[in-house]
């Protein structure tokens, strides 16, 4: 069985959802609660084999229960006794692949397909039933042929899938689950037949059966024959389910939730292999690294549609762009979209970025490692933070930043870019702000180490050229400097608390520390060491472009 569209309309945090899947294994990625579990949820109970659910008014968007929740399917690939005159077979629809969109009415090249509804009003009693637009009310459908759709959900609940009970991943595993009915039925009589042939072992049970009826005469109850104890055959008979999976003498569920999630996922595939639906919520649950890169290998097989969702990055790096799929929920308007071909080289190198709130795009590893300072200092000062506010760093890669920054917000994604004013954008500052994009440039057509030097007071300053020292030693710093200052005549003496403070001398070391062997301070770590010199001195400066604009970036951040 495979899933062509999917619509959603009032249920949970979707007010609306229009879907083509288009695909048969898609991972939904983005930030939380963007209503990347409820779309499981509205799969999960459109194809739910369970004759009943349990609903209640906080099941509506908004609590508004005028408005009636619906889920419609749209399925291909399905059993083919569905698909008959006598069941459903009148009520089918044509997919178009080329179009991606479903006709009313078949057309030559379409792909019969059925679309199934899920309905559900005030009253919250669900209604199953197949529909078109010929036909709006459709054919109900009953629980037992939902069942034959084979969807499974791996979630919370694992330890159901460890028992044969209904619905189970071990009971589509058994051909004749029906045997084991009279088996338990059989299994119930014998223990009391067992209880009943050792009244010893329940002496004191027996005393109290006893002392129940002697008082029970005394208010005019008196029985047919004596009180005496045994297990009760509706509250202790044995029923689907209480047949288990063990290991030796261990039942599967006492085992890790990881070693669960695991056998229960490959039950549930084994149990799909011939088409049905795996819904898997949060997919490294539980799962060591190595551990979850094999599972979504695994269940990559084009046999099975496999919808999951994740908020590992680990995962996220591990699928192709192609299975990715980003949900966006604006206003209860939720949009469900693949990576743009221009994005998808990102995917595994800032594959945190698709699982945050906000993406901050950084030109280059000097402004993460400055950020990622800046993100300490805030929150050790109670002035909130990145990771707060759910904003992912996001690495540009230099002139491949802008185009970046203009992607990620197309996708939805609230995006800033923070780069150097020294070369030309592309695309333009303004083309980006047009595209919704916040765009950060340090003044006067300056890089991030030159602002830090301009801005500085001199004592801040002075830090930045000994922690330069610190790493590249005195002689290749001084030289490097008295390199860049156009002949101009300023001692370096080897005490750098001796030199005098200059416009000239700031910009000679602002291009040093740019430039000199590829930089200063062009690795993350030693990024972070120059915001912490930076952040020690930037009080004293409050009126300085660095300032301004790191107040502008941290009020971004947290609006």
């Amino acid at each position: 069985m495979r899933i062509h569209h999917l619509s959603v309309t009032n249920f949970r945090g979707i007010k609306r959802l229009d879907w083509a899947v288009g695909f048969n294994y898609a991972c939904l990625i983005g930030a939380g609660d963007s209503t990347k579990s409820t779309v499981l949820d509205a799969i999960e109970l459109a194809l739910s084999p369970r004759w009943n659910i349990a609903l209640d008014d906080s099941d509506f968007y908004n609590c508004e229960t005028s408005s009636e929740i619906s889920i419609e399917l749209t399925m291909g690939d399905l059993p083919v006794e569905l698909k008959s005159d006598t069941k459903y077979g009148y009520l089918a629809r044509g997919w178009s692949s080329s179009e991606n969109t479903v006709h009313d009415e078949p057309m030559d090249g379409d792909e019969l397909v059925l679309t199934l509804r899920l309905a559900v009003d005030s009253s919250l009693e669900p209604k199953w039933a197949i529909v078109n637009d010929r036909e709006p009310t459709g054919k109900p459908i009953s629980a037992r042929e939902r069942e034959k759709l084979g969807c499974i959900r791996l979630g919370d609940f694992l330890d159901r899938h460890f028992s044969w009970g209904r619905g189970s991943a071990l009971s589509r595993l058994t051909d004749r689950i029906e045997n084991i009915s009279g088996l338990l039925a059989g299994l119930s009589r014998d223990a009391r037949e067992a209880l009943r042939q050792s009244p010893e072992a329940f002496e004191n049970l027996k005393n109290s059966a006893k002392l129940a009826g002697e008082v029970g005469e005394k208010f005019g109850v008196r029985c047919t024959s004596e009180y005496h104890p045994n297990l009760d055959s509706s509250s202790v008979a044995f029923k689907q389910g209480a047949f288990s999976l063990h290991d030796g003498e261990i039942p599967l569920r006492r085992f890790g939730l990881g070693t669960r999630r695991l056998l229960a996922a490959a039950m549930q595939r084994e149990s799909c292999k011939d088409g049905g639906v795996i819904l898997i919520d949060e997919v490294e649950q539980g799962l060591e690294p190595h551990r979850v890169r094999h599972l979504v290998r695994e269940l990559s097989e084009p046999t099975q549609s496999v919808f999951m969702t994740t908020h590992s990055p680990i995962v996220v790096s591990e699928l192709e762009a192609r299975q990715l799929r980003v949900v966006i929920c604006q206003d209860g308007n939720t949009r469900v979209c693949e990576i743009p071909e221009s994005l998808r080289p990102t995917v595994r190198k800032a594959s945190e970025a698709f699982l945050a709130r906000k993406v901050l795009v950084c030109e280059g590893r000097t402004e993460v490692g400055f950020c990622r300072h800046l993100d300490s200092h805030w929150y050790e000062n109670n002035l909130g933070s990145f990771s707060l506010s759910g904003v992912c760093l996001a690495i540009g890669g230099g002139s491949e930043g802008p185009q970046m920054a203009v992607d990620f917000s197309k996708l939805g994604y609230d995006v800033a870019l923070l780069a150097d004013s020294d070369v030309e954008l592309n695309p333009s500052r303004q083309c980006m702000e047009r595209e919704g994009v916040k765009v950060f440039l340090w003044g006067d057509n300056l890089a991030l180490e030159s602002r830090i030097i301009q801005d500085l007071p001199w004592c801040g300053v002075v830090e930045v050229v000994e922690l330069a020292i610190e790493m590249h030693g005195l002689d290749g710093v001084r030289s490097a400097i008295k390199g860049r200052l156009s002949g101009a005549q300023i001692d370096l003496t080897p005490q750098i608390t001796d030199w005098q403070d200059s416009l000239e001398l700031r910009r000679a070391i602002g291009i040093t520390a740019e430039k000199h062997k590829k930089g200063w301070f062009k690795r993350v770590d030693l990024a972070e060491e120059l915001g912490s010199c930076v952040t020690k001195h930037l009080s004293l400066v409050p009126e300085t472009d660095l300032s301004v604009k790191l107040n502008s970036l941290r009020k971004w951040a947290l609006g």
